[in-house]
């Protein structure tokens, strides 16, 4: 878990960028069309860095593939239909994280198949990206709080679940940490990742031809 290769960390740079701004921004804007003004007024509606990477959660992603941005400000009582704007929302981040990893998949396969990309240290920025988009958007769908995904149960649990899981605090946080440092997790979104991968071949494929491949 703890890669503390400069090379790596560099590499990962514009792939933590890339993926959390739209993230962000997904899920800001997700929340506005849903009748939420609240990230509009928290300058989240746009595609600036700094309004959704939080520093000390970038730097430790930076160091060990682990870490947080800004949480997107959300008012519940402004939707039409709280408990299914709030999935609507959740769901926003991971979808779009999806598009901008098949789009980076695709500029990669396409680049170093017409022999546009040569730079090895290009390749691998354009690696990351398209893994970390995959891998956050799957890690932020898991419905386990802390994490962004158990926003995809929680508003439909009982009123007084919802309280006993507020009360819990710190402890949400960690257990995530335990499980981060268990096998459990990779177990459940590498074989997801190779089925994405998968499906953006079969996607590329219909769109290049097999012949491409």
């Amino acid at each position: 878990m703890f890669d503390f290769n400069l090379v790596d960390m560099l590499a990962r740079i514009p792939a933590i960028i890339i993926v959390l701004t739209v993230f962000g921004y997904a899920q800001a804007q997700a929340a506005v069309w849903l009748g939420d003004p609240t990230p509009k007024m928290a300058g989240r509606l746009n595609l600036y860095p700094t309004s959704h990477l939080e520093l000390v959660g970038t730097l430790i992603m930076m160091m060990i593939g682990f870490g947080w941005s800004k949480p997107v400000p959300m008012n519940p009582n402004n939707f039409e239909n709280p408990r299914r704007d709030i999935t609507l929302v959740t769901f926003a981040g991971p979808l779009f994280s999806l598009v901008v990893g098949f789009i980076f998949t695709f500029i990669l396969v396409l680049g170093t198949g017409f022999g546009i990309i040569t730079s090895i240290g290009l390749v691998e920025i354009l690696r990351n990206i398209m893994l970390y988009s995959i891998g956050i958007a799957l890690f932020c769908l898991i419905p386990i709080p802390p994490l962004p995904g158990f926003n995809l149960i929680l508003p439909w649990l009982p009123y007084r679940w919802q309280m006993q899981y507020y009360q819990l605090g710190m402890w949400n946080l960690v257990f995530l940490i335990i499980l981060i440092n268990t096998p459990i997790l990779s177990a459940i979104i590498r074989p997801l990742m190779v089925n994405i991968l998968n499906i953006y071949m079969t996607i590329m494929s219909a769109l290049l031809g097999p012949s491409f491949f």
